[in-house]
């Protein structure tokens, strides 16, 4: 029993008096840790602690260190310490060497009495450019991803872009449809800026008014986010083969196919530009610094909403900016509450674009820009009091991701949309109050609209969807034919009278239609320059012939009657009774063809166009009949119609080419470029004295032209 008794105090005293066992024990790096250096220089020291199991310190604890990996070139580094024993802190310091090799370095921490317990201490070596590196890559993958929005949204355009026309033609009356229109065309530009700038453009071009861009300017903030959504899809593997694709589909025949390719080789060309800038930003992740000034962001956001409305207003697109801060968070480089505020700072600096857009524009546009941009600072002020910790909108957003992935960045990407979202369901009931505001802060410009000699529908920041532009252009050619047509309606009163004061309105007319014509043929220039089907590239040319014709006929009115006009009332010159009721009747028909011409344009009338061609054999044959009745008056020794005759043949020749202009427009809409074929002409028999058809006669009787057949194809 002694015996058992003793073995038993043994057994308490060695269990009482053991030392604390080295598997209860634990290292821990306090700092310096995944440093990143310059080659040559050197490293902070790394600062490990040993501690037992209630985290108190251990005194006199050895540490082993071992060079686990090193790049192969760096066979000379080395450390110069092995061996370190603990302090009574339990802390030991290691110092590393200055390393001339770049690349990847790792260090063994081993406890010496237990080398199962340890540790790694990691640094990364940079070569001496590497900021210049970061900086390529980073430039580089942020133009391929423009690029390829650019691209992408080019082919979207160039396939959707009358479907594009009719929708904000047809929902925009409708702010709740005007919400969703502005969605789609937005995930069809891939921009909320571009959708900007072709609202400014819309307004500008009087097609839109402002209350009716409000609903689309919310539903545009919503659409941006779809491109974010998108890129938040870890599919960047897939990039090079998007890209391939893409290329070959751009050697189709088919237009569409190749501007799927577009559609296609600019998604490969986002994704790809973003694995690129991924890949430039990975060595910031071993920079403590970098990543504290990102998360601290956090802390101040409004430095942050500043910084990234800035950055975003230099490149111009809310979806880069976005796409960077996706970069940052999938690096972990930046939490999901540091990265709202630089979202927000986005949504207002993208607004920038818009701006510019409105400069020099309608007092319309511009106030369209503003009210984009007093929307995104509002709603920016709105989301303030959830961006400090008391009060986080990052834990509704991660609660409402979490369900569905656990992806930084999918949190950022839903951060975005959610944000967008909840400021249209805030803003949308205050339209009416955002609208006057907007209206009180760009006001009304004083000026006589109607003597500018500027263009009211032509719009720079229509280029980028030709579809739209040239509806435009259209629309610009109907006001400069409204300006001839008003000369045509004035050109009775001067003959007869030779009004000054009418003569210099006329006249100043004729300098709205001259700017007219500059200003179109400059836009249609520009316009040329982007990719045009076809059929756009068949209606520019028709447009250019038609504002030719449209000139030319301003031009003889100017030209040729002006100076009659002012001749006449300066000599007091007189025609026979007779001979000017021929010139009156004879211009009379003249400006109808022409009116009907302008009709079958703006109505896009094929048939009065057709029936405007029809009529050019009856206006000869009026011409050489009235030419005809006035040498017979000549003969006949009328003193009034001797004395006049230069003036008179030369206004019936004038009359003539004014309609042969009408003709040329109304060839130019039909197509019918250089046809002979198919002359209507009429006997003189089937003519009324005053120069209309006789009843039961029919102007549609085609004379065949020996030069009928030749085809025009054969011409050149």
């Amino acid at each position: 029993m002694r015996r058992l008794a003793y073995l038993l105090i043994v057994l308490v005293l060695v269990l009482v008096i053991q030392p604390v066992s080295a598997s209860q024990r634990k290292i821990e790096i306090v700092s310096g840790n995944d440093q990143s250096l310059l080659v040559r220089s050197s490293a902070k020291p790394v600062l490990i602690k040993v501690m037992d199991e209630n985290d108190q310190p251990i005194q006199g604890e050895r540490l082993d260190f071992v060079i686990a990996t090193r790049p192969a070139k760096a066979k000379d580094f080395d450390l110069d310490q092995r061996v370190i024993i603990t302090d009574d802190r339990g802390e030991a310091s290691l110092n590393i060497n200055q390393v001339s090799i770049p690349g990847n370095y790792s260090i063994l921490v081993l406890l010496h009495k237990d080398p199962d317990n340890h540790t790694y201490i990691n640094f990364k070596v940079n070569h001496e450019s590497w900021v210049m590196y970061l900086l390529f890559g980073l430039m580089g993958g942020l133009g391929m991803f423009l690029f390829g929005m650019k691209l992408g949204a080019d082919g979207l355009q160039m396939i959707a872009g009358k479907k594009m026309k009719s929708i904000l033609g047809a929902f925009t009356n409708n702010p709740y449809l005007g919400v969703v229109t502005g969605i789609v065309v937005t995930a069809i530009t891939q921009s909320s800026s571009a959708t900007t700038v072709m609202l400014v453009g819309f307004v500008n071009a009087a097609l839109m008014t402002l209350e009716q861009t409000f609903s689309v300017i919310l539903g545009a903030n919503i659409g941006t986010t779809i491109t974010v959504q998108l890129i938040a899809f870890d599919i960047s593997h897939y990039a090079l083969l998007m890209i391939g694709l893409g290329f070959l589909l751009k050697y189709s025949k088919s237009k569409t196919v190749v501007y799927t390719g577009d559609i296609i080789l600019g998604f490969g060309f986002i994704f790809y530009g973003m694995k690129v800038m991924s890949t430039s930003m990975s060595p910031l992740r071993s920079y403590p610094a970098f990543k504290e000034m990102l998360i601290s962001f956090s802390s101040y956001p409004i430095s942050a909403i500043i910084g990234s409305m800035l950055f975003t207003a230099l490149i111009q697109s809310s979806g880069a900016t976005i796409g960077l801060v996706v970069v940052f968070a999938s690096q972990g480089l930046i939490t999901l509450h540091a990265s709202i505020p630089l979202i927000l700072g986005a949504h207002t600096g993208t607004c920038i674009t818009g701006w510019i857009a409105a400069i020099g524009a309608s007092t319309g546009a511009r106030r369209t820009a503003m009210l984009n941009i007093i929307y995104n600072i509002i709603g920016t002020i709105v989301f303030l009091p959830f961006l400090y910790d008391y009060l986080k909108f990052s834990d509704f957003v991660h609660w409402c991701t979490a369900p569905f992935s656990d992806s930084a960045a999918r949190e950022v990407a839903n951060a975005h949309m959610i944000s967008a979202t909840f400021k249209m369901l805030i803003m949308f009931p205050f339209a009416k109050q955002i609208i006057a505001f907007t209206r009180w802060m760009v006001p009304e410009e004083g000026g006589d609209e109607s003597r500018s000699l500027r263009t009211k529908y032509l719009s720079e920041s229509l280029l980028s969807t030709p579809e739209l532009a040239l509806g435009n252009v259209a629309r610009e050619i109907v006001r400069m034919a409204g300006h001839v047509e008003f000369m045509m309606e004035k050109v009775p009163e001067m003959i007869s009278y030779g009004n000054e004061e009418l003569i210099a309105e006329v006249s100043f007319r004729e300098e709205k239609v001259d700017a007219a014509q500059y200003q179109i043929t400059k836009y249609l220039s520009q316009l040329s320059e982007k990719s045009l089907t076809e059929e756009q590239t068949a209606v520019m040319n028709k447009f250019m012939h038609i504002i030719n014709d449209l000139e030319g006929t301003a031009d003889l009115v100017h030209k040729i009657i002006i100076p009659f006009a002012r001749a006449k009332a300066r000599e007091d010159i007189r025609f026979s009774e007779e001979g000017f009721r021929e010139l009156l009747n004879w211009f009379d028909r003249v400006c109808e063809n022409f009116m009907l011409t302008i009709n079958a344009f703006a109505t896009n009338n094929r048939e009065q166009a057709e029936r405007v061609m029809k009529s050019e054999g009856v206006f000869d044959i009026m011409e050489k009949k009235f030419r005809t009745s006035h040498i017979s008056r000549i003969f006949q020794q009328k003193i009034q119609s001797i004395e006049t005759s230069t003036l008179h043949l030369d206004l019936l020749s004038c009359f003539k080419r004014i309609n042969s202009h009408s003709v040329d427009i109304a060839r130019a809409m039909t197509g019918d470029w250089y046809s002979l074929k198919g002359t209507y002409t009429i006997d003189e028999q089937q003519l009324n004295q005053d120069g209309t058809i006789k009843e039961g006669d029919s102007a549609d009787k085609k004379v065949e032209d020996k030069e009928s057949e030749k085809s025009p194809e054969n011409w050149y």
